[in-house]
Order: structure tokens, then C-alpha cells, then sequence
């Protein structure tokens, strides 16, 4: 159907979208029914869910028919063009054309759901993440005008989840994410189940807890296991996907990798993990970082395999927009030079990295690459000055960020004395919702 679809869409042309765009109301009855029957098969991530893009699209084609609702079919077809054959750049493109068909109609909940699916899925790996949470907050506040509540909440969504991944200050986010979940709640429960694990993160990372799971009124449960049943029990395989990749990305940054491995490898063993998302990077990143750092503890080839095969990647989407990868690449490969014990080589490239991650804004980043440097130049280094020198930096770096329970652990693993450590970590009552 793939084939198929793309063979019938090589001879279209962006121009004649303007040309022919009205057709009888029986065509458009046809593609509402595609609509709905897409939304549904993607809340249960289903297998049908190409299939019925494919066939909606070659609908849109044979009748030369390029309403607003077939723009729907246009970015669907954009994803899976990186999905299902890692054509980015053809993503792009179809992305492109379903934009156009958007400005050649008045805005709709079809807008704002188009919008969301080529910034929050398609766009994200070739523009930088900053000027795509713009693109969502704008069909967020789109959707908020027009009236379509519902479907404005997933770009809100994804605009918290690029805040945290990208590093923005976790207590300004807790502030803005804590008015989101009470609009979500009201809105989407499903996206405010999504946030919900985004908050359970950012608690973890700040080392609070500020019970976000008061807004289900215990309609759901009091942690991510009720999400979770939940998300089994309504065969909700994308909300099941992102609790994994919650947790790993959790235990990750609490040192804890044995936990993070056995969540990464939960969360891959089903079918739809496999599709490239925002977070997948992320995944894609850490666990890579784990996999090298595995190999210069016990030398296990699979885990320096693991994370090879992660420099790939991230080196694949870096052509795509260096803005977004460029320090995660640096940091990947300085932990393979580290690995070879080409202790220059990967000096060189740790610095690379923590310039890089400055440069865009992203202190997280940056403080984890002074982590990964400190915990190198331990291991074979006989002065631990320098070392020491890289943790206090990566310290302070988790202080700016937000991330008090983040630096208190490294406090704790590296013995930071007083000097080192600034009191600047909050009361747990300080997160809390009275």
C-alpha cells in the first residue's frame, strides 16, 4: 500500500491544490469518515492506522480532490514516510504539501491536528526543537480560539515535553505544567495522562513531589503502574511506550542504568516503540551514553555495540538539523574515544560537546557532559583534581537547570563538600499543592 501510494503520488504537483480543491458533499462525507476512523486506530495504535492514510490519500489523488480534510491523509502519509521508510527529506516534503492545503482553508480542528502531527512528529527532526514548540504553541492557542479543545491539548502537550527534553528550567516548567494538567484534566484526559508522567520526571529530576495525579480525582490511581494497567487494559500502546521511555529516562538520570536497561528493553519489546518520536532521541541518546560507559566497566561488546549503534543514528539525524544533535553527537563520541582510551581524542570532544550544549541552551546537556568527563578522567587519571573539577561543574549546571534532586545525587555519589555544594535545594512542601 506503501508502494502504491507513492507511486500514484510522484506525478502530483503542489500547484493543483490550487487548482481543484471543491468537490460534491458525498467526497467529503467519505474522508470525515477517514478521519474519524484515523483518530481512532491511532489512539489504539493500530497496525490499519498506514493502511488507512494510504488508501485516504490515494483517495484524495484519484479524485483530485485537496479539501482541508485530506490534508490529515498528507501528513499522515509524511510520517510514515520516515516511519516505514527513513525518508526524511520525503517527510518533509509532504509535510510541505499538507501545510499548503491548510492555508487554502479557514482553520478548523483539523487544522490544529495537522499542525500537530507534522511539528510534534514530522518537523521535529529537521528544525530546531526550540522554533518547533513555537509552531505548536501557535496551533495550541489556534485551537484554544477557535473552539477545538480537545484536539489543542496534544500540541500543548508536546510544547512541556520539548521544554523538559530540551532543558528548560524545571521550576518555571513545574509552574506552567501544573496549569496545564488542570486544563488537560478538563480537555484530553489522554493527554493529561501524558503529562502527568512528564511531571513525575520533572519531580524526580527536582527531587519533590508535587502529586500530580490530585487531577484524576482517583478515577486513575496515585502512580505511573495505574497509568500503565490503564493504558494495558484500553490498549492504548502509545501511552504504555511513552511510560516505559518515562521511566527509563527517569532511572537514567538517577544514576540507577540497571533499572534504565530493563525499561528500555520493556519498552522495545513492543511493536509500536519502533517508530521515531521526539523522545525516541532521547532514548536513543541515554542509552547509548549507558552502553559505552557498560563497556569500560565490565567490557561487554554487546553494550559498546549499543552504543555504536547509537552514534549512527544521531550522526544519520545531525544532517537533518545540527542544532538539535550536535552536542549529543559530540558527547556520544567523545564515550567512544574514551572507550578506546584515546584519552586526547576524547578530551577534545567532551569539551566539543559542553560548547556545543552552551552555545544552544541547553545546560542540561552541558552538565552531563562535564558528568561523563569527570567520570572518565577518573579512570585514568592519577590527579583527580581534574576530575572533581568536572563534577562540581556538572553540579552546578543541575543547580541551574532546576534539578536539585539531580545535583544532590551527584553530591552524594562524589563525597561535594559544603564549598562545593551551595545550599540552594528546596523543602519538599515547596512542590506540593495544598
Amino acid at each position: 500500500s506503501m508502494a502504491a501510494t507513492t507511486r500514484l503520488a510522484s506525478g502530483f504537483r503542489v500547484e493543483q491544490i490550487r487548482k481543484v480543491q471543491s468537490r460534491g458533499r458525498h467526497v467529503r462525507n467519505v474522508f470525515q469518515l477517514f478521519i474519524r476512523t484515523i483518530v481512532a486506530t491511532f489512539s489504539l495504535s493500530s497496525p490499519y492506522l498506514p493502511c488507512l492514510s494510504f488508501v485516504m490519500m490515494q483517495y484524495s489523488l484519484q479524485n483530485e480532490f485537496y479539501g482541508i480534510e485530506t490534508s490529515v491523509a498528507f501528513a499522515n502519509f509524511a510520517y510514515f514516510n520516515i516511519v516505514m521508510k527513513q525518508d526524511y527529506i520525503g517527510g518533509q516534503h509532504w509535510a510541505t504539501v499538507a501545510l499548503e492545503i491548510l492555508n487554502q482553508a479557514p482553520p478548523s480542528c483539523i487544522t490544529v491536528r495537522v499542525n500537530w502531527i507534522i511539528h510534534g512528529l514530522v518537523m521535529v527532526w529537521s528544525v530546531p526543537l526550540k522554533e518547533t514548540k513555537r509552531k505548536l504553541f501557535d496551533a495550541y492557542q489556534l485551537g484554544m480560539k477557535i473552539g477545538a479543545f480537545s484536539a489543542s491539548m496534544y500540541p500543548l502537550c508536546f510544547c512541556s515535553r520539548i521544554a523538559l527534553l530540551e532543558g528548560e528550567n524545571l521550576t518555571l516548567l513545574s509552574q506552567s505544567v501544573t496549569l496545564d494538567l488542570k486544563m488537560m484534566a478538563k480537555y484530553n484526559r489522554h493527554c493529561a495522562k501524558l503529562v502527568v508522567l512528564d511531571m513525575l520526571m520533572i519531580d524526580e529530576l527536582r527531587g519533590i513531589d508535587s502529586k500530580p495525579f490530585y487531577i484524576f480525582k482517583d478515577s486513575i490511581g496515585n502512580d505511573d503502574k495505574d497509568i500503565m494497567n490503564n493504558a494495558q487494559m484500553n490498549h492504548d500502546y502509545y501511552l504504555l511506550v511513552y511510560s516505559y521511555q518515562r521511566r527509563f529516562i527517569s532511572a537514567f538520570w538517577a544514576g540507577d542504568y540497571d533499572s534504565a536497561e530493563i525499561y528500555c528493553r520493556s519498552m522495545l519489546s513492543l511493536p509500536s516503540a519502533k517508530a521515531p518520536t521526539l523522545q525516541s532521541i532521547y532514548t536513543t541518546f541515554y542509552r547509548g551514553l549507558i552502553g559505552f560507559l557498560r563497556h569500560r566497566e565490565c567490557q561487554s561488546e554487546e553494550q559498546y555495540g549499543i552504543g555504536l549503534d547509537s552514534i549512527v543514528k544521531i550522526e544519520f539525524w545531525w544532517q537533518f538539523s545540527p542544532t538539535n544533535f550536535e552536542s549529543k553527537l559530540f558527547l556520544l563520541k567523545a564515550e567512544n574515544e574514551a572507550s578506546l582510551l584515546n584519552v586526547d581524542k576524547a578530551r577534545s570532544l567532551y569539551e566539543a560537546s559542553i560548547k556545543s550544549a552552551s552555545d544552544n541552551g541547553r545546560i542540561h546537556e552541558k552538565g552531563l557532559a562535564y558528568e561523563f568527563m569527570g567520570n572518565f578522567l577518573s579512570s585514568v587519571s592519577n590527579d583527580p583534581s581534574g576530575a572533581r573539577e568536572c563534577m562540581k561543574l556538572a553540579h552546578s549546571c543541575y543547580l541551574q537547570w532546576g534539578a536539585f534532586g539531580k545535583a544532590a545525587i551527584l553530591s552524594m555519589k562524589h563525597e561535594l563538600n559544603e564549598a562545593d555544594v551551595p545550599n540552594t535545594y528546596p523543602s519538599l512542601k515547596h512542590g506540593r499543592h495544598e
